[in-house]
């Protein structure tokens, strides 16, 4: 008595609802967190078989009815749709959590947790079930699997958006592309439109004359004084065709540098101040024209792994540029090229006392087809192609410093293994 009177006192007083069944599935104890929970009395429920009455509109059986029976695995977890599951810590316990409608204003979720009771022999003489409400926790994970829904959804919209942006990109990358390869053409229909329109010019008169000519000496009328006259022209002729169509050849070759091949020299390990000083000497027979000089401070003994043609096309299109517009109209131009070595890198400048370039021009100076000689033959191509070379070939950077009157500074960084680098990348 005193046993049964200490677990009544223990039910009553836990805070979890629960509550006991018999072996005939009469209710035995009905706690007061159960009372509160299901708004159903302990005087109603217990020796009461209508336990349902608290979850259901119907009547069914509960979790404890099934444990009484011994219901199987497999009965329990068909009733409970799944949701069901043995319990890790109680043998022969099961847990659920389910929805149940009828329970207060707008229905509870409920954990609920069944297991037998057992006598002295391990027969089932009851069951026990407890019942937590969940219900503030479903709907906090509702509410957190909607808010994962409109994230995963802005996520996909904004990877949508992402990727649409990025094929705008690369179709303005295109635009852009075709933009430079219409200014690219139309500057190689403007260059070499003269020459060409001039070769064929004179090559149209050469072919009438030489017609009339032949028709003359056919029938026996050619003069002494019209084959003369013949031969002059032809020469003439000739030697403007000729003329004209090397510069034609010479722009041809000037644009083909425009898109500068990386890999169509072969690197290799050479001495700097060897191949400056190379350069310098190609350039003396154009430097002997002039009173202009170029002096060279550069290490003995620094060795690069890197493109020496680029390197000297650089410099050979740096002082050219001087030549032609840095000393116009200046007597006894100086051009100085110092290189220093600094933590791996090579770094050239190229200076010269010339005329300068005004502050507008600087940021355009690099631009394809810019130039203020064009009416003197300047292509505007000489800048351009040696910043691709410098920055894709050699792999470094280039900048200008420079205003009008001033001279110009320009400053090169190229990695002292240049070739090592590229192949890496």
């Amino acid at each position: 008595m005193f046993m049964l009177e200490y677990h009544n006192q223990v039910i009553n007083g836990s805070p979890v609802a629960t509550f006991v069944i018999d072996a005939a599935h009469r209710v035995v104890y009905w706690n007061r967190a159960c009372e509160a929970l299901t708004r159903l009395s302990s005087s109603e429920a217990v020796g009461s078989s209508q336990q349902w009455r608290a979850f259901y509109p119907s009547p069914r059986v509960v979790m404890a009815d099934l444990i009484v029976d011994q219901a199987s695995e497999k009965e329990i977890l068909e009733l409970y749709k799944g949701t069901g599951r043995k319990s890790l810590l109680v043998d022969g316990a099961y847990e659920v959590e389910s929805f149940f409608p009828n329970l207060g204003d707008d229905g509870k979720w409920l954990f609920f947790t069944a297991a037998p009771l057992h006598d002295e022999s391990g027969s089932v003489i009851g069951a026990i079930e407890t019942l937590q409400d969940i219900t503030d926790r479903r709907v906090a994970e509702g509410r957190v699997k909607i808010l994962n829904q409109e994230l995963e959804q802005l996520v996909s919209d904004l990877q949508n958006s992402l990727h649409l942006l990025k094929e705008t990109q690369h179709q303005l990358i295109q635009s852009e592309k075709m933009a430079a390869l219409g200014g690219l053409v139309a500057g190689v229909a403007h260059e070499i439109n003269t020459p060409v329109g001039i070769s064929v010019t004179a090559a149209s008169l050469l072919d009438e004359k030489t017609r009339d000519c032949a028709l003359l000496f056919e029938s026996q009328a050619l003069k002494r004084s019209e084959l003369q006259s013949y031969m002059q022209l032809a020469r003439d002729s000739s030697g403007m065709i000729l003329s004209n169509l090397r510069r034609a050849s010479d722009l041809i070759n000037s644009f083909k540098q425009v898109a500068v091949d990386q890999t169509c020299e072969q690197p290799g390990v050479f001495n700097l101040r060897d191949c400056i000083d190379n350069i310098v000497m190609t350039m003396r027979p154009t430097l002997r024209k002039t009173s202009h000089t170029v002096k060279v401070d550069c290490p003995e003994n620094l060795e690069l792994d890197s493109y020496p043609g680029a390197i000297g096309q650089v410099l050979s299109n740096l002082i050219l540029n001087s030549l032609l517009h840095g000393f116009e109209n200046i007597e006894g131009g100086t051009v100085l090229i110092e290189v220093s070595e600094n933590d791996g890198d090579v770094e050239i400048s190229y200076r010269d006392n010339g005329n300068g370039i005004p502050e507008n021009h600087i940021e355009r100076i690099f631009e394809p087809f810019f130039t203020t000689k064009r009416n003197n033959g300047g292509t505007g191509l000489g800048l351009h192609i040696l910043y691709n070379l410098v920055t894709q070939t050699l792999n470094g950077r280039i900048s200008c410093e420079s205003s009008a009157g001033k001279g110009v500074l320009f400053s090169i960084v190229i990695p002292r293994l240049t070739a090592f680098v590229r192949n890496r990348q």
